[in-house]
């Protein structure tokens, strides 16, 4: 069994982590090594307990070891990407050397006790675990591994724990969030890894869009992250100013400030004349709710290890925990302008991709969020977003598009991350993550692979087009999309997206249908670290806009998993008055912004408490 897994990732295909969990739990008893793991949850109370197989080895090396190595360190990274947690409790039979060789090794493959800044691989979740605990209380110890012998292994608890959660009442503010709108000006703001997108709205009505384009992973300083958002903010409200004093237009310069091309000079020249102009007659803002690319905890930025953050670590001149720290206070920054008593809400973009979701499933259709909401978001990367029933989001990393989903393909990891045929993280450096599977890079890298075997005139297409260049790196000959002078990702990612129906060849389908395999192993690897109540998906993302790419993604994802269910983010999840007057704007769409109108909710459930 090892050696076909073994042959068939050095043939370059998918050895998925789940089959390699079913595989293995099938062992019978005296083959296998049981693996008992207990999480204590980063709240200090909460545990989760999981259970792990792995065949017995022989030896402490060969390729058979460090495969089954490869497997618990994906399972234990997994854990840690999706739940954080405090201490990882390992139960085993320590008389097996080989297998408490792997486990007592997790300590410096983790590179726990290294200080941040020498973190890497598998490392980078222990960072993200070490500044959410230090934003819940400065003086919390950092995260640790416990190795003990299966012997001293406690009672299950989990299913105590189960029944007091099913003993919880709904508060209704999924409802509440959307009825309670009048007499306020709340903006809501959708920060995405090739553009912002943002809404205000006044009394329940809302007055204005705004789409800005932007690059944030070149960004080698955190004002460059920081200041676009507070100047689109100050952009905003300004518009929205003029708009409600009937009294004095918008200026010209404002207006101009307002289309998609406006670069950012010039729309903070417009800003600060027409703040200039309005002098008190500025509005302040009542609430400002954020979508933001990173882990989030009680509204801080602290996650510091996506590929937004990566040109700023890499940045010698400066000292990255500092520097970050900028990022981490948007929340107060974005305060400053609103008024005082004004509310600031921000969630990372997947569970704003669920509380979205969950607003409009419970204007309809209350019951169907009684056990929260799962939203995936086939961006850039992919957001994972899971909320409870009452909107609330469970303090957890859910990085979930670190998940090592692929322990297989050993011909694409001998790329490096930043060639599109790698399957290598590029903030990470591991091989087989989501990042490069469900995303846009996931398009990416499975049509070149396709199109080179089987359609050389669309392969030689999207060079002609300049989506794909050749490069050098370190005097190594890589393919990459172009970001500079002009950023191909989107119109790349468009123009794959518009060949199913172009072409009609199961060539090009099969991206998608592939793409709706990882997504549907993304759900095994959901379910068995997160567990979630919530059976339901509703994706969000440019990919899934297209009802031909959607269906494709669908049908791959029910070749893998029968019973998953997936839904769309579309105008049929418009039933609360501010989607249903995006939904109703000739210019802008439900799949474009709803997850900024569901940030100016999330802004008022900050008001309302």
């Amino acid at each position: 069994m090892l050696d076909a897994m073994i042959d068939a990732a050095k043939r370059g295909e998918n050895v998925f982590i789940s089959d390699v969990r079913t595989r293995f739990a099938e062992i019978s008893e005296t083959e296998a090594r049981s693996i008992f793991i207990e999480l204590l949850l980063l709240d200090g109370v909460g545990r989760v307990e999981y259970t792990l197989s792995v065949p017995r080895l022989t030896g402490p090396e060969g390729e058979a070891v460090q495969f089954v190595a490869s497997y618990v360190r994906a399972e234990v990274y997994n854990i840690l990407s999706s739940m954080g947690g405090r201490t990882m409790t390992i139960y085993t039979d320590t008389s097996d050397a080989v297998v408490v060789g792997i486990l007592r090794g997790l300590h410096d493959d983790f590179c726990v006790g290294l200080p941040r800044s020498q973190r890497t691989g598998y490392g980078n979740c222990v960072n993200v675990i070490d500044r959410m605990l230090a934003a819940i209380d400065a003086n919390s110890e950092p995260f640790t591994f416990v190795l003990r012998d299966i012997a001293e292994r406690p009672a299950d608890r989990s299913t105590e724990r189960a029944e007091k959660a099913k003993t919880r009442e709904s508060s209704g503010m999924l409802t509440r969030v959307t009825a309670d709108l009048d007499g306020k000006a709340i903006c809501g703001i959708d920060i995405g890894g090739t553009d912002i997108k943002m809404a205000l709205a006044i009394d329940g009505t809302i007055v204005c869009f705004k789409e800005y384009d932007w690059n944030p992973t070149s960004y080698a300083a955190a004002d460059m992250i920081v200041d676009p958002i507070l100047i689109l903010t100050r952009l905003v409200r300004a518009y929205a100013s003029f708009a409600a004093d009937g009294g004095d237009r918008v200026p010209h310069e404002l207006r101009e400030a307002m289309g998609k091309d406006a670069g950012i000079e010039n729309i903070k020249s417009a800003v600060e004349a027409a703040e200039k102009r309005l002098g008190d007659r500025l509005l302040a803002l009542d609430a400002v709710g954020v979508s933001f690319p990173d882990v989030i905890i009680r509204d801080k930025v602290v996650g510091g290890e996506t590929t937004k953050t990566r040109a700023i670590k890499r940045n010698p001149a400066l000292e990255f925990e500092s520097e970050f720290a900028k990022i981490t206070s948007l929340d107060e920054k974005l305060r400053a302008l609103c008024r005082s008593g004004g509310a600031v809400k921000i969630m990372n973009d997947g569970p704003m991709s669920a509380y979205t979701a969950a607003v409009e499933t419970a204007a309809v259709e209350p019951e169907r969020v009684a056990d929260g909401v799962l939203a995936y978001s086939l961006g850039t990367e992919l957001g994972t977003g899971w909320v409870d029933g009452d909107g609330n989001v469970p303090e957890m990393p859910l990085e979930c598009y670190n998940f090592i989903i692929d322990l297989g393909d050993f011909v694409a990891r001998g790329y490096p991350a930043e060639d599109v045929r790698s399957n290598v993280n590029v903030n990470t450096g591991l091989a087989g993550t989501l990042q490069r599977y469900t995303s846009q890079s996931g398009v990416f890298r499975l049509a070149i692979d396709r199109f080179k075997a089987k359609r050389p005139d669309l392969y030689r297409e999207i060079f002609d087009s300049g989506f794909v260049v050749t490069t050098r790196l370190d005097g190594r000959e890589i393919l990459a999309v172009p970001t500079e002078p002009r950023d191909m990702r989107k119109a790349f990612l468009e123009h794959v997206m518009a060949l199913p129906e172009r072409e009609k060849d199961e060539i090009v389908n099969d991206i998608f249908r592939r793409i709706g395999v990882y997504l549907a192993i993304t759900w095994l690897e959901t379910v068995h670290t997160v567990r979630p109540d919530c059976r339901e998906i509703t994706l969000f993302g440019r990919v899934v806009k297209n009802p031909r790419c959607f269906e494709l993604i669908r049908e791959g994802a029910l070749s893998v998993e029968s019973d998953i269910r997936l839904h769309v983010a579309d105008a049929g999840m418009a039933n609360t008055p501010l989607m249903k007057q995006l939904d109703a704007d000739p210019d802008f769409t439900v799949a474009q912004f709803a997850q900024a109108v569901g940030a100016i909710y999330f802004g008022n459930q900050g008001l309302i408490g």
